[in-house]
């Protein structure tokens, strides 16, 4: 029986030397910060906008578009198109 006495006490020497390196090498975890939670308060809503009043603004009649260039006057090459005739 001297031989299980001797297991027994070897056994729970090592089993409390692992728990104790185990807690040195661990990381500690910092504790949960405590909730604080604010007493509901009655708070007024935003200031509503008013809109802004829409300005007048003066409309021009649309201008008549300018006269085009008399077919006469153009070149009979494009530039786009070099060496061939102008697209009409």
């Amino acid at each position: 029986m001297l031989i299980l006495k001797y297991f027994v006490v070897v056994g729970a020497a090592l089993t409390a030397g692992l728990l104790a390196l185990n807690a040195h090498l661990t990381a500690p975890v910092p504790p949960k910060p405590a909730m604080v939670r604010a007493v509901a308060t009655t708070v007024a809503p935003p200031p509503v906008a008013e809109p802004e009043p829409v300005a007048a603004v003066a409309v021009e009649p649309p201008q008549a578009p300018a006269k085009a260039a008399s077919p006469a006057r153009r070149s009979k090459t494009s530039k786009r198109n070099a060496g061939g005739t102008a697209a009409r």
